[in-house]
């Protein structure tokens, strides 16, 4: 079942990236990505998807930077997820603060990312309680 909501995959590792959005396409979401921040706001300058997935530990302007200058400067209200490394609770409470709606960590379970984006893109689908990886705001 083809899903018409589209997913932008943020992460300057293009290996990963791109291996996220074979497995969100694989699931049946629109996805695609992009590398770096200024990537990332050329497109989000002329398109706004229904959902951001973005890479905390990035080389040019970190995550928690960017999901700033997305929420205030871009006017950005969808869904931002963080995926990182960082995975102690207070790494999940930074990233909260600093603008995510969500934060998962790496290595995701592809249950956990379906769920997540089922629960912020289609909150009346059913899904399984979050699992510890995950927090919500």
């Amino acid at each position: 079942m083809e899903n018409t909501k589209k997913v932008l995959i943020i992460d300057d590792n293009a290996l990963a990236a791109d291996a996220l959005v074979r497995l969100l396409k694989a699931l049946g979401w629109n996805a695609e990505s992009r590398y770096s921040a200024t990537e990332a706001r050329e497109y989000l300058s002329q398109e706004i998807p229904d959902a951001i997935i973005l890479d905390i530990g990035m080389p040019e302007m970190d995550g928690y930077t960017l999901v700033g200058i997305l929420r205030s400067e871009h006017q950005i209200t969808v869904p931002i997820i963080a995926l990182t490394g960082y995975g102690l609770g207070e790494d999940r409470q930074r990233a909260l603060d600093a603008g995510f709606t969500a934060h998962l960590t790496k290595p995701v379970g592809m249950k956990d990312l379906q769920d997540t984006l089922m629960r912020l893109l289609e909150p009346s689908a059913k899904v399984t309680a979050p699992q510890e990886s995950s927090a919500f705001a």
